[in-house]
């Protein structure tokens, strides 16, 4: 194996902040220190704005074997999490190979991952780093005598601004959230700016969304006020911040998904998510949440009908796709996708 270290030119990073370089490897950032200042006090979005969410590794390459070494690999939730690696084939097709479990190891951990790709014939290889983990690219290994080369990025072109289910809580491969799942489906390069706990915070959002006139922004957030009333009261006033926020700018399309039905609205699942009561009380609490956001995004779609679009009813009302109570696990990301696909504009 020939290792590529994380400062070598052929090494790109596909990251919303510039890649920043630590002693013991690159560090892929979404947001700035200045986030921290945000959601400082609440212990979920703090520890989720530092994690290399829809963060990647590019390389153009056609070696057999890529190993992918990590450090500083700390998780944020219990489920399972994986590195997934994607190359295009001749056909237009993105073969996907995923790396074992890595919830129960952390620090400084390598990843093995073969490729598939034909010898001879180097392709664009993305490696998707965990979606609720954070971590230190320390570089990568190719096989002996494998090509390699530096990739040339693509714009993105899809700005997403959300909570866990943007995140991709509870689903182990980074290609298999929604987010991803649409990407694919509409060959649109992404940002997501998911944050797991994440209320309505409009000034985390402004780095981002300043740094370009976006093709789309998608808004998913809402649901983290469903928790105790003083939350709910705090809904309309932060919709219509983050509202303002988004349409000083010249972006396209815009879209907001109302908050997805949640299984204690109907008395299904666990009482509980890690402390937080998924009770009949939280139920009723989300349902006004929706109503609220709902009062407003419809007067927001009659001023600029042009280019926003309210979507719901993303979530099949399933509670077995929901095995926690709020988070979709695979088969449920799946559906969530399909159903925003259908109800885009």
């Amino acid at each position: 194996m020939q290792r590529i270290d994380v400062d070598n030119p052929a090494l790109a990073y596909w990251a919303p902040r510039s890649p920043r370089r630590d002693p013991m490897g690159m560090r892929l950032d979404r947001f700035g220190p200045e986030a921290q200042q945000v959601v400082s006090g609440q212990i979920g979005p703090l520890a989720n704005i530092r994690s290399s969410s829809s963060c990647a590794v590019v390389i153009k390459t056609d070696s057999q074997i890529i190993e992918l070494h990590l450090a500083r690999l700390r998780h944020h939730q219990p489920a399972s999490v994986q590195v997934a690696l994607q190359w295009l084939d001749d056909n237009g097709s993105w073969r996907t190979v995923t790396s074992s479990d890595l919830r129960t190891v952390d620090g400084d951990v390598s990843v093995w991952l073969p490729t598939g790709i034909p010898v001879g014939t180097p392709r664009e290889c993305w490696i998707w780093l965990p979606s609720i983990s954070a971590c230190l690219v320390a570089g990568l290994s190719l096989s002996h005598g494998a090509h390699f080369e530096s990739p040339q990025l693509p714009d993105p072109r899809w700005l997403i601004l959300g909570d866990s289910l943007a995140q991709g809580f509870n689903v182990a491969c980074p290609t298999k959230t929604w987010v991803h799942r649409v990407s694919e489906q509409l060959g649109m390069p992404y940002w997501c700016m998911g944050v797991g706990g994440l209320k309505i915070e409009a000034p985390l959002f402004e780095p981002v969304l300043s740094h370009k006139n976006w093709e789309m922004i998608t808004i998913a957030l809402g649901s983290n006020h469903s928790w105790r009333d003083s939350d709910v009261h705090e809904v309309a006033n932060r919709a219509e911040a983050m509202l303002e926020l988004v349409f000083s700018g010249n972006h396209q399309k815009i879209q907001w998904i109302i908050p997805p039905w949640k299984p204690c609205e109907e008395g299904l699942g666990p009482p509980e998510f890690f402390g937080v009561p998924l009770d009949k009380k939280a139920g009723e609490r989300a349902r006004r949440v929706r109503e609220i956001l709902g009062e407003i995004l419809e007067r927001t779609q009659q001023q600029y009908s042009d280019r926003f679009q309210v979507l719901s009813e993303l979530m099949p009302h399933d509670h077995r796709l929901l095995a926690d109570g709020l988070h979709p696990q695979t088969l449920g990301m799946q559906r969530y996708a399909d159903n925003f696909i259908k109800q885009l504009a």
